[in-house]
């Protein structure tokens, strides 16, 4: 059940006038969440759910045993014990294929021929996100830093709340389980800025990202060889756009789907495309990833605190460790390995100015660093883009080759580009001042722009709705 689909739309409309008409039976509207969670949830893979629910049950328990036992011994086993099953099922499901095949090319290489093994296994959908919250979940508890949820159908919800199960934003249960505790609330405003994030999120799926993807971005990756160098580089550059609106489109949708709902979910995205360098770059980025990744790795790793060679190693960790969140292969090693040495350089930079960050430049100067950042961005995608090694490879023998200046972009796809990026590099004023204005506009008048967006939606997005591209992870 896709976001940019009229089948979610009946689907959220349902929920929200089922659960805004159970009144202030407290209980009866999460059971109603979750059981309309778990159906949206089936609607991709049935046989999943179990897996859903049973890393639910598991980390529910040791929670509670976390929070009744004191003895350290007991403590660390049982989060050491979650972490394990936990990372466990990532392990098997997303990375024990490509395990077992690098095991057997590392093999053939030795001269031992061994048959690849390949399970097939299909990645359930959302498992990295789900994961992940119920881990922060009883890591805090083991810190004493979160109580154990009040009841097994609050713990359920919160993982399984159907706005972000599938793509994040990732969130934790200390931003969460209280507003399960508490009745929502809906008001004209909060309403009707939900409805503006869902069409803001809409519009940068269809007419962004769908449109650049189909019309441009995908025929470049499927073939690179037959395009010139400058066509390659504008698509490298156009990707960034892209992904941008793809999956800041997703989170928009899920924020506004949210607070329809009287729930807020955390801000995943601030301008990212706006950014000086790659430090400011991952402080905007996929937020919930990033700072979940420093506050649970880095810095119980000692971050930068065992001094510079120790800080940068925890660095690379770090990344590497986000790579493979992202997924198996070649190509995503590439894209840790990248992303760790641009931040390196980057954290060299400042230290040698001072530490001074990237929000105090200001005029050309932060004018020239923006562009180098998005020239540096564009240069990397291919190794998260590419489907695989060899076809990475020949995306980056284009760029490099310079051997052509052919330009047979579609005037449409370069508008696109060039005013997303326009609409991009805008104060964020403007942005929060024009939904505001939208938000407050009166219920007939929403009404009928709801009705109007949607049927301009539907008619430019056609009858395929595409996948987002963070489904995948």
């Amino acid at each position: 059940m896709l976001f940019n689909s009229l089948e979610y739309a009946l689907f959220l409309a349902l929920v929200f006038f089922a659960f805004w008409g159970l009144g202030r039976a407290q209980a009866l509207r999460t059971a109603l969440l979750l059981g309309a969670s778990y159906l949206f949830y089936m609607s991709w893979n049935a046989s999943f759910v179990f897996l859903l629910a049973a890393s639910t049950l598991v980390d529910y328990w040791i929670g509670n045993a976390l929070a009744r036992r004191r003895e350290a011994h007991v403590r660390r086993a049982l989060v050491t014990a979650s972490i394990v099953l936990n990372l466990g099922l990532l392990a098997v499901f997303k990375y024990l294929d490509f395990g077992l095949s690098a095991v057997s090319t590392s093999l053939s290489g030795l001269g031992l021929h061994v048959a690849p093994v390949h399970l097939g296994l299909i990645v359930p959908v959302g498992i990295s996100f789900y994961t992940f919250q119920t881990l922060s979940y009883t890591i805090d508890i083991y810190r004493g830093r979160l109580a154990p949820a009040k009841s097994f159908l609050d713990f359920a919800t919160y993982v399984a709340f159907f706005p972000q199960l599938v793509a994040g934003p990732i969130v934790r249960a200390s931003e969460f389980l209280p507003q399960l505790e508490r009745p929502p609330r809906l008001d004209a405003y909060r309403a009707g800025s939900g409805m503006v994030l869902i069409f803001r999120g809409l519009a940068k799926k269809v007419l962004v990202a769908d449109f650049l993807a189909v019309n441009w971005i995908d025929r470049v990756f499927d073939s690179p060889g037959a395009y010139s160098t400058v066509e390659v580089w504008f698509t490298v550059i156009a990707y960034s756009v892209q992904i941008y609106a793809d999956f800041s489109g997703y989170t928009d949708i899920a924020r506004g789907s949210a607070r329809l709902l009287g729930y807020e979910l955390p801000i995943n995205f601030r301008r990212p495309l706006a950014s000086t360098g790659f430090i400011q770059f991952w402080e905007r980025w996929h937020i919930t990833l990033s700072t979940w990744i420093r506050d649970y790795l880095y810095v119980p790793l000692g971050g930068s605190r065992r001094g510079r060679g120790w800080g940068y190693a925890n660095l690379f960790i770090a990344f590497l460790f986000t790579g493979i969140w992202h997924g198996a292969g070649w190509t995503f090693l590439c894209f840790a390995l990248f992303h760790a040495f641009a931040v390196l350089i980057n954290r060299l930079y400042r230290e040698a100015r001072g530490h001074r960050r990237g929000d105090a430049v200001t005029g050309f100067r932060r004018v020239g660093l923006i562009a180098l950042f998005n020239v540096a961005l564009a240069f990397h995608w291919p190794t998260f883009r590419a489907e695989g090694a060899r076809n990475m490879l020949d995306v980056y023998g284009r760029l490099l080759a310079f051997d052509s200046a052919a330009f047979r972009v579609g005037p449409a796809v370069v508008a696109i580009t060039v005013l997303a990026f326009a609409v991009h590099l805008t104060p964020p004023t403007w942005a929060e001042t024009a939904r505001d204005h939208l938000a407050r506009l009166p219920a007939p008048v929403q009404a009928g722009l709801a009705v109007a967006v949607t049927a301009l939606l539907v008619w430019v997005g056609g009858e395929q709705a595409a996948p987002f591209i963070y489904f995948q992870f």
